[in-house]
């Protein structure tokens, strides 16, 4: 039977040792070509910089020219010194809104387009123009009716007293247009006075006389929403606004399909 053997844990052996040696010469190794890495690279700065001695300055103007400059350095400075000193502190004031003027408006141009101002619209107005005067008769006066040949004559006074012109028929109304408001197998006549209005159109129609009992004026009254006549005119302008006078004739043997007389 084998007797136990008791080993102590502080042997070494010589192949341990050597180890050891190994990893510390692998190590140097490592640190040396990391710090030659460093140097090639830039990273450790080498060189002597400058002889260690401090710098100086020099002046070379004249001795002449450097007393006096220096004089009137210092002069300098004093008098700037007394005029910070003295000089009275300013005051703030308080600052002024201004009023922001609007930009110019840009002028609006079209390829095309002749764009006028006021004056200019005002000048083309041509029912502003005066028309020449008429030539003097061989007697040396004027023709009374110069001018006024396309006015068109009143032929009396409506309402309240305004002219009243005759009227004149821009298209005649149709017996199926006036009949619905007409009385029925009565003849007659029938007198109003309408208002013109834009696009031939009358208005505000008034009843002036009828055959008596015939009720042909309150059925023209009626009806003379769907009339049209032509504006009269002075100086050649259509005259809106105007009394116009509209007379009907009623006949019993008007043939059907035709419009009823009218003046």
């Amino acid at each position: 039977m084998r007797t136990a053997t008791y080993r102590d844990s502080s042997y070494r052996t010589r192949a341990d040792t050597g180890s050891r040696v190994a990893s510390w010469l692998l190590a140097l190794a490592i640190a040396a070509a990391l710090l030659l890495a460093l140097l090639r690279m830039g990273g450790v700065v080498r060189g002597d910089f400058g002889d260690h001695r401090p710098l100086s300055t020099f002046d070379v103007s004249p001795p002449g020219r450097r007393a006096e400059t220096a004089t009137t350095k210092r002069s300098e400075q004093k008098r700037q010194s007394a005029r910070q000193r003295t000089a009275p502190v300013p005051r703030e004031r308080p600052v002024q809104p201004t009023a922001e003027v609007p930009p110019p408006l840009a002028t609006l141009k079209l390829p095309g387009v002749l764009i006028l101002n006021r004056d200019d619209y005002a000048a083309s107005d041509i029912g502003k123009i005066k028309g020449t005067a008429p030539a003097p008769g061989a007697d040396g006066e004027q023709s009374a009716s110069a001018g006024t040949g396309d006015d068109t004559p009143a032929v009396g006074k409506g309402p309240g007293g305004e002219p009243l012109y005759a009227a004149e028929w821009y298209r005649r109304p149709t017996r199926a247009e006036t009949s619905p408001y007409m009385p029925r197998g009565r003849a007659g006549w029938g007198m109003i006075a309408c208002r013109t209005a834009p696009r031939f159109h009358v208005e505000d129609c008034r009843e002036l006389g009828e055959s008596p009992g015939s009720g042909i004026a309150r059925g023209l009254r009626q009806a003379g929403w769907q009339f049209l006549v032509r504006p009269p005119r002075r100086g050649g302008q259509p005259l809106i606004g105007v009394w116009v006078r509209i007379r009907f004739d009623i006949t019993i043997e008007a043939a059907p399909g035709q419009s009823d007389a009218g003046e």
